[in-house]
């Protein structure tokens, strides 16, 4: 699936993101501002819709977003926040992206908004409330 990491690494670049590490079939990408972050995951799931248009085949990504202060190690980010998106990423549904509440009011973006949930999430000692973000274009 080379198409799929060239592509999910041009489209994060080209919304100002930078692949901090991948692990397995999964991107973990840092973005200066939680606008730039969902731009790019709307985007993700936009071109692999297309792809599975033309071609027939795409895989169903589930993308977490999540905006949060995390400490420098390294060429990698540690923190309460990293965690929190992993595991917003690991809820989310194939062909779906999923936000904590808190980074969709702060992108301040002009996207519909599925209901919003409290989560608990594993190793978090406070449930989360998170929403689906509509990307499918009409």
């Amino acid at each position: 699936m080379g198409w799929h990491d060239e592509t999910l690494r041009t489209v994060i670049a080209s919304h100002r993101g930078e692949v901090v590490r991948t692990t397995g079939d999964g991107f973990f990408a840092s973005f200066g501002d939680a606008g730039a972050a969902l731009d790019c995951a709307i985007a993700i799931q936009r071109r692999l819709a297309e792809h599975r248009r033309r071609h027939g085949f795409a895989p169903q990504v589930r993308i977490g977003v999540h905006s949060a202060e995390a400490t420098a190690v390294g060429e990698d980010y540690a923190g309460l926040g990293v965690h929190e998106a992993a595991r917003v990423g690991a809820l989310a549904e194939g062909g779906e992206i999923l936000a904590t509440a808190s980074t969709a009011a702060a992108a301040a973006m002009h996207v519909e908004l599925g209901e919003a949930r409290e989560v608990s999430l594993k190793g978090l000692p406070h449930p989360v409330r998170v929403v689906s973000i509509a990307w499918r274009q009409a």
